[in-house]
């Protein structure tokens, strides 16, 4: 994990972008522009740990943007499982005045996430690693929205007990197997008849609908606005009701 974040930050400061997004940054009062974040205060370590400048156009991930909202009227707490900066679980704690669980596994992290917590005015229960025991018991007669980004752990996380488990829960996955086949298969275990399953694919960087904020920055403005990813799947899986 560490040598993957250091070869990242390298790759950003090589190419001006962390420079780039904290001038966006210093433009924006550190504050998200649009979507369901929108005035969303960000603190300058989290501008400087990462590409944030989508969040801050309020544009990150916007895919799962209307599976989030929805889910987020329906639950009772939600429980963001790999939170990194706190976009999603700060956001949501924002948004919605319901408690909020995040696990995330680097410390530097829960440090940039808890300092994104006060920030804004919002309490966030940190914790470290997420056992599909942790996971069941904050599931135990709650609704939850679930989020999970952990990097190709979400394969040992969500083994068929623990979705079975979560049959009450509305639950959102970034897939990162290796195969496309890997992918599909753990697919496959959500559809066994307790969720309504459904693929989510990126949309296209150049159909940010927040591009033009960023006139400022001239030729820079496209590729600070894109979330510099491979190709990536989610799959939201919605509860029984």
């Amino acid at each position: 994990m560490r040598k993957a974040r250091r070869s990242s930050m390298k790759f950003l400061r090589q190419h001006r972008v962390i420079d780039l997004a904290l001038e966006v940054a210093e433009r924006f009062g550190y504050t998200v522009q649009s979507g369901p974040f929108a005035g969303m205060k960000y603190t300058r370590a989290a501008m400087a740990s990462r590409h944030a400048t989508p969040c801050l156009l309020g544009t990150y991930e916007r895919q799962i943007y209307p599976f989030l909202l929805e889910a987020a009227t329906c639950c009772e707490q939600i429980v963001d499982i790999g939170s990194a900066d706190g976009y999603f679980a700060v956001g949501l704690a924002r948004l919605t005045g319901k408690p909020v669980t995040a696990f995330e596994v680097d410390p530097n992290e829960r440090k940039i996430c808890q300092s994104m917590a006060q920030a804004n005015g919002v309490t966030i229960s940190l914790r470290e690693w997420c056992s599909p025991e942790a996971l069941q018991a904050l599931a135990l007669g709650k609704r939850l929205l679930i989020l999970s980004d952990i990097d190709g752990g979400e394969i040992q996380l969500f083994g068929p007990n623990v979705i079975r488990s979560m049959r009450h829960c509305d639950v959102v996955v970034e897939l990162h197997g290796v195969s496309a086949e890997a992918n599909r298969m753990f697919i496959d275990r959500w559809r066994g008849g307790t969720h309504e399953v459904n693929v989510l694919e990126p949309p296209p960087a150049e159909q940010n609908p927040e591009i033009v904020r960023l006139a400022f920055l001239g030729s820079d403005a496209a590729r600070m606005a894109a979330e510099y990813r491979p190709y990536q799947q989610w799959i939201t899986c919605r509860g029984m009701r």
